[in-house]
């Protein structure tokens, strides 16, 4: 896999298996070297089981799952 520099990175969120939806930040801000970052605010990791989903053109997608405590 080879890093991705210079992408429009979408981010959307699930929360407790609800249908997906944009972030309080929908665009992430690359670090370095195909590395992105994007603030979460309380209201995108209001629930037990959060999905963060992140798309570019031309890149494979990428989520990952944050479990919460209730």
């Amino acid at each position: 896999i080879s890093p991705a520099t210079g992408k429009t990175v979408s981010v959307t969120r699930s929360i407790d298996g609800a249908a997906f939806a944009a972030t309080a930040t929908a665009t992430a801000t690359e670090i370095s070297n195909g590395w992105y970052y994007i603030p979460l605010a309380a209201a995108d990791v209001n629930g037990n089981s959060i999905i963060i989903r992140a798309t570019a053109t031309a890149c494979d997608a990428s989520e990952v799952t944050i479990s919460t405590q209730p």
